[in-house]
């Protein structure tokens, strides 16, 4: 089959591979139908190059079911189904504690394994993959839901929906959230849902600043506007109750620290690859009595919550989609979307 190949820094095919089989009988073998290119995959593409080579990339999945191991009770072959981009066995202690991104079987050889796209685990920018606990993590999608309207509970709608849970937003708070790219967007739609007084949308690029104007934020581009100065206008100068860092990047730590009022929250939800993070503690989070807050998605957590408001109208994520291509021009998408060309916010691959 065909899928998109790591190898290397900026060096991604579309190469001929194996076609995935059952390993467990508690694996599905998935066709897919749609596919996206997410932010996180960007760190692949721009990072030096890796020992490992050869794996298929990709973690946001939609399809249909070609076959079932003998041990999956919950899906069968015809099934249309979303992928979890987060593997979790279901039983573990940790699975049964909601934290199925820290699934003791899925991470046994290591932190980050159990996310499709990997060298242990070959991703979904492909004609199929093979989902291993198969009734954990895939989710039949309702006829009434088109496909564009369900692929982002895969993973970047859930994202958005915890930076906004773990804000704890309540009624009449002032957020500020850092970045309106695909995750900031849904973190920006996913906190209107609380009922805030404000959202901040904050960022350097205009024309996403402009979108997010028009779904209702408040915007701030930090190079011409004082984004402290902006927030005190909006809470007689006390200070934003939540922040949320929807980008990855280590500096918007403290930007987010220094925004929000004394007993703030503070949520993290952008991949940030920098490892360790300064980050200021005494005269920061402790000194402001700040509650801070981060993970890595668990869909499994936020699909039943948020499939029904898809289902109900409430939510419309095929609204970030600016791309679609079919799986063989997958190279053009990654370079169109590395380097915000073509006001570019979402690509779509269709194998």
């Amino acid at each position: 089959m065909r899928a998109v190949v790591y190898h290397g820094q900026e060096d991604f095919r579309v190469d001929q591979v194996e076609d995935p089989s059952i390993l467990e009988p508690t694996d599905a073998i998935v066709r897919t139908t749609r596919t996206a290119i997410c932010g996180s995959d960007l760190h692949l593409w721009h990072a030096p190059s890796m020992e490992w080579q050869g794996f298929t990339l990709g973690h946001e999945v939609l399809g249909v079911v070609e076959d079932v191991g003998a041990e999956v009770r919950h899906m069968k072959k015809g099934d249309r189904v979303l992928v979890s981009c987060t593997t979790g066995c279901g039983t573990c202690q940790m699975c049964q504690h909601d934290a199925w991104g820290a699934c003791e079987k899925t991470t046994a050889n290591g932190m980050w394994t159990n996310i499709f796209g990997n060298p242990t685990l070959p991703g979904g920018q492909a004609e199929g993959l093979r989902v291993p606990f198969a009734d954990t993590n895939l989710y039949r999608v309702p006829d009434s839901v088109e496909d564009e309207r369900a692929l982002f509970l895969s993973d970047i709608l859930p994202t958005g929906f915890m930076g906004a849970d773990l804000a704890d937003i309540q009624v009449g708070d002032v957020v500020v959230i850092f970045g309106s790219g695909p995750v900031g967007v849904f973190a920006q739609r996913s906190a209107a849902l609380f009922g805030p007084a404000a959202i901040v949308a904050v960022d350097l690029d205009d024309e996403r600043l402009a979108k997010a104007a028009a779904r209702g934020c408040v915007t701030v581009n930090p190079k011409k506007q004082d984004l402290k100065e902006v927030v005190a206008n909006l809470t007689n100068g006390r200070g934003a109750d939540c922040a949320i860092e929807a980008v990855g990047s280590a500096p918007l730590l403290k930007d987010c620290i220094d925004v929000v009022r004394a007993g703030g929250r503070v949520s993290v939800i952008g991949v940030i690859s920098q490892d360790p993070v300064e980050i200021p503690l005494l005269n920061g989070i402790m000194g402001k009595n700040l509650t801070f807050r981060a993970g890595m998605v668990e869909p499994q957590k936020y699909i039943p919550r948020l499939l029904p408001m898809i289902e109900q109208g409430r939510l419309d994520p095929s609204e970030i989609i600016t791309h679609r291509m079919p799986l063989d021009r997958a190279v053009d998408g990654y370079r169109i979307f590395a380097n915000h060309e073509e006001d570019v916010l979402k690509v779509v691959l269709e194998p």
